[in-house]
């Protein structure tokens, strides 16, 4: 066959298969649907878990500088019970270490210590009458704002005299701002932490992230002031830093990782009993995470596909049976098996590919809807657009496989007595 007649072929099955559309305009219809309900499944899910993606990159690389972080433990998933009982017997971070690594680590620009709650991490904070929501308390030094560029609204970060005299002085985030001082001027102010009057200094700028208003929603104290009031065995101690421009972030990690072998007096044959990570590290962790995520979720929307691809197979059946006289009569006027097998499957790719492209476009604006709502991010991809209209043909095509062979495989002289 050539080239001219093999395009006039498709093209003559392609209005056939329009017209056998339009002929049972509600079975065609329901097996539209049910594809378009698993592409947009799909489109949705992946729009989703894209834009999650994407908005966390963003705001772990937003900042030009690369960060470090010192803790007693790594963001890993332990095997086993003895394993988490192993590190949490480690010692903790100390305050000296910190002037050690400032001291010895040229690669570094800011280096600060900051201490979190783990078995309380978060509490509520009073003004007057007014209380806020569960905030995050920490104690740090103001160099942790520089580090990860906290901005200020208004007042001031503590000062070193504040931070070594155990000041009572706080930051709050600006979602605590709006909690406790909706029409009032905070700096100046007392509030209550945990019982303890804490004089505000000074409120960060709102930060646009993914997490809304969690990220905003903060009170920094001095390191010194948590260690003496606040201060848990559990607690958490971690030393932050900035990477130095131009600087190869593996080099700043070995430099600090010999500091804090150094500091720790572990031998040459001993493992480290702390972690050093750094932001880009953590980036490749949440592509770890997210890529796994991102095929669960995309294999459970894909039964809706299968379903869909389940309702062309049974519909196909069907219509082979109700049309045995016209593929009769196809047959003897000199059709082919072949021509009938593509027949029936350019049928069900073109079925399936209508309900593919409905889909992507439901499926986009359900994650648009779901993204204004919800405050989730939703990216769209070229790619996997493509892939949506690709898929949705391969299902009718996959499905209608069998009934198009048995079509194809129908005696022309039997079919025809079928004919009306």
């Amino acid at each position: 066959m050539s080239e001219k007649a093999r395009k006039a072929l498709i093209t003559e099955n392609f209005s056939i298969a329009l017209d056998i559309l339009r002929a049972h305009k509600m079975r065609s219809g329901l097996i539209i649907l049910g594809v378009s309900i698993g592409v947009a499944a799909l489109m949705g899910m992946v729009s989703i878990v894209l834009g999650l993606k994407a908005s966390i990159t963003d705001e772990i690389t937003s900042s030009e500088q690369v960060s470090l972080m010192v803790m007693k433990y790594d963001f890993v998933v332990v095997s086993s019970e003895d394993e988490y009982r192993e590190m949490m017997r480690r010692k903790d971070i100390k305050q000296e270490s910190v002037r050690a690594v400032r001291e010895s680590c040229p690669s570094l620009k800011e280096v600060g210590f900051y201490v979190e709650p783990t078995t309380r991490p978060s509490l509520t904070l009073r003004y007057k009458d007014e209380k806020s929501r569960m905030t995050q308390l920490g104690g740090c030094e103001a160099s942790l704002f520089a580090i990860y560029n906290l901005e200020m609204e208004e007042g001031r970060l503590f000062i070193e005299q504040e931070i070594r005299t155990r000041a009572d002085v706080v930051v709050i985030g600006s979602a605590v701002k709006k909690n406790l001082f909706p029409n009032v001027d905070p700096i100046g102010k007392e509030i209550k932490i945990d019982d303890e009057d804490f004089l505000v200094v000074g409120t960060a700028a709102e930060r646009k992230t993914l997490f809304g208003d969690l990220a905003n929603n903060f009170a920094m104290i001095p390191y010194t002031t948590y260690m003496a009031k606040f201060w848990k065995e559990s607690d958490n101690c971690i030393i932050y830093a900035s990477v130095r421009q131009g600087v190869d972030p593996e080099r700043a990690k070995d430099e600090v990782t010999n500091v804090m072998r150094r500091e720790r007096g572990l031998k040459a044959n001993q493992p480290n009993d702390f972690s050093v990570t750094t932001s880009d590290a953590t980036l490749e962790m949440i592509n770890t995470i997210t890529g796994p995520v991102g095929s669960i979720l995309t294999a459970l929307s894909s039964i809706g596909l299968l379903v869909g691809g389940i309702g062309v197979m049974n519909m196909m059946l069907v219509s082979v049976t109700e049309r045995t006289g016209e593929i009769g009569l196809r047959k003897a006027v000199g059709a082919t098996r072949r021509d009938i097998l593509w027949q029936f499957l350019i049928e069900a790719g073109t079925l399936t590919g209508l309900g593919g492209m409905l889909g992507i476009i439901i499926g986009m604006a359900a994650a648009s809807a779901v993204s204004a709502l919800a405050g989730l991010p939703a990216k769209f991809s070229v790619v996997y657009i493509l892939v949506g209209v690709v898929l949705s043909v391969a299902v009718g095509i996959f499905f209608g496989l069998f009934p198009a062979s048995r079509a194809s495989k129908l005696d022309p002289v039997k079919a025809m007595s079928y004919a009306k």
